[in-house]
């Protein structure tokens, strides 16, 4: 059985003036923006960076928290500095220029007292005056001997020379300290002091 609702005059009046209301309100209440009104970003082509590129600063041998992003250079490594000291002596060992030179910058300097010359032609003139091959399979230094200290961006290696010299003849004195420069991965010896002068 359907039942019929009737509505009364006060009823529909009501109704008319709460919709009116509800108009108004819509009409004078505050805009929003929608997504269609707010400006789009800028377009870029595929594979192209945003944000701009970061410069980092120079590498410096020491910094502080202080100055904010700091680059600190790579210590040097003191093995590399023990091999090219080795280098070097097993080159006096087997007399060889080649080898030498190849440990040595090309200005390396020899020091001798208050005489200081071109060690490659140092070298040279001692392969002429002594037998340094008579030096083979004698330990000339204690590795653990080595005293390796940074000077700036060289590295200084003193070398204690442990050869008993006997009845021989004396062909290198009691202590080489090496000024090592880099040079790539690896070091040069670009000085060579020793405190033994030659006759």
């Amino acid at each position: 059985m359907k039942r019929k609702v009737t509505l009364g005059k006060s009823s529909i009046a009501s109704a008319l003036v709460a919709g009116a209301a509800l108009g108004a309100c819509a009409a004078s209440g505050p805009g929003f923006e929608t997504v269609t009104t707010l400006p789009k970003p800028p377009r870029h082509p595929a594979g192209t960076d945003v944000e701009p590129a970061t410069t980092l600063p120079a590498a410096e041998r020491r910094g502080t928290t202080a100055a904010g992003l700091v680059v600190l250079e790579t210590p040097a490594d003191p093995n590399a500095a023990r091999a090219v000291v080795s280098a070097f002596f097993h080159a006096l060992v087997e007399e060889s220029p080649h080898a030498l030179s190849a440990v040595l910058t090309p200005n390396a300097r020899m020091q001798n007292g208050s005489r200081r010359e071109s060690a490659a032609s140092v070298w040279s003139g001692r392969f002429a005056r002594f037998d340094y091959r008579s030096l083979t399979g004698e330990a000339l230094y204690r590795d653990s001997d080595l005293q390796v200290t940074e000077e700036e961006h060289d590295l200084l290696v003193r070398v204690p020379i442990g050869v008993a010299w006997g009845a021989r003849p004396r062909m290198l004195g009691d202590e080489f300290t090496f000024r090592l420069i880099p040079s790539g991965a690896s070091f040069l010896i670009d000085e060579v002091v020793e405190d033994y002068r030659s006759p």
